[in-house]
């Protein structure tokens, strides 16, 4: 739960700085006095491209986009899913067919568009790509069998073979279920380190730019993101110094909500045309 709601919170504030323009990008990194366009060759422009700043942090938020819609998959991630996933999975490992997963949504056609499109999007992040890329090839090798036994207990077309064609694609299910759950937590754990780099990357220009209400909403964030990883399990939260750890950033995060509210109805009064065409920072602040 606590990654599902971490997960919403930083959609809703991703979709609502992206409101802002392009102009809240970093901008591109390098001298700005460099050799102009026209005198680079086809492919040293396309590489300095690749390379840009701007371009990095827009395949990074296409990643973290992507991560946030799979984070759910992998029962790791959640502690209650992950009993009933055990007790499922112990089912289907003593040949009961009919006790598969039926999340092959997750892997949807939105899913393998996103994903091609991310990967081949402009810029250096060659560790990501690599997880991607392995992802996408185990969706590819293993979809179709689990969609088609989904489909075959959904019919329930074992009642006319007497079970032998789910015994059949039952192997394979089994197999590929491990491959994109080991996929699945590679991909994650490659995102998050660019989700983190990209956070102080954002961080620190608004901070160089005096842009007082994103800043003190990403400072807010991040108090949060650190108060969440802090608890990995329910033990956790009987352990006294992670406990005082959370409330050090917890006041951290309040303080910055605070003065994220007033800074946000400040500029409603003073410049509303410089907010977001759609305009969340209210919805973050009560989250």
């Amino acid at each position: 739960m606590r990654y599902k709601l971490l997960a919403a919170l930083f959609v809703s504030l991703g979709f609502m700085l992206s409101g802002c323009g392009k102009s809240d990008a970093p901008p591109p990194a390098g001298n700005a006095s460099a050799a102009k366009p026209q005198d680079a060759k086809p492919a040293e422009k396309k590489a300095a491209s690749s390379n840009s700043e701007a371009d990095w942090q827009a395949k990074t938020q296409a990643y973290i986009r992507l991560n946030n819609r799979l984070i759910s998959f992998n029962s790791s991630r959640n502690e209650t899913f992950a009993k009933w996933a055990a007790a499922s999975a112990e089912k289907v490992k003593k040949g009961d067919f009919k006790s598969i997963r039926t999340d092959t949504h997750y892997f949807g056609d939105s899913f393998f568009k996103d994903m091609k499109a991310a990967i081949d999007m402009p810029g250096n992040i060659p560790e990501v790509d690599a997880a991607a890329k392995n992802l996408l090839a185990a969706a590819e090798k293993y979809l179709p069998n689990w969609k088609e036994l989904e489909s075959y207990n959904k019919a329930k077309k074992y009642e006319d073979d007497k079970g032998a064609k789910g015994e059949q694609m039952l192997p394979m299910y089994v197999e590929g279920i491990d491959a994109l759950r080991k996929a699945t937590g590679e991909f994650d754990s490659k995102v998050s380190v660019i989700a983190k780099q990209s956070h102080e990357k954002a961080l620190a220009k608004f901070k160089a730019e005096g842009k007082l209400l994103e800043m003190h909403t990403w400072e807010a964030m991040g108090a949060a993101q650190k108060i969440l990883e802090s608890f990995e399990n329910t033990n956790d939260l009987k352990d006294p110094a992670k406990i005082e750890a959370a409330n050090a950033q917890l006041a951290i995060m309040e303080t910055n909500v605070e003065a994220m509210k007033a800074e946000h109805d400040k500029r409603k009064a003073e410049a509303p045309k410089s907010l977001p065409t759609i305009d969340r920072y209210d919805s973050i602040q009560s989250s």
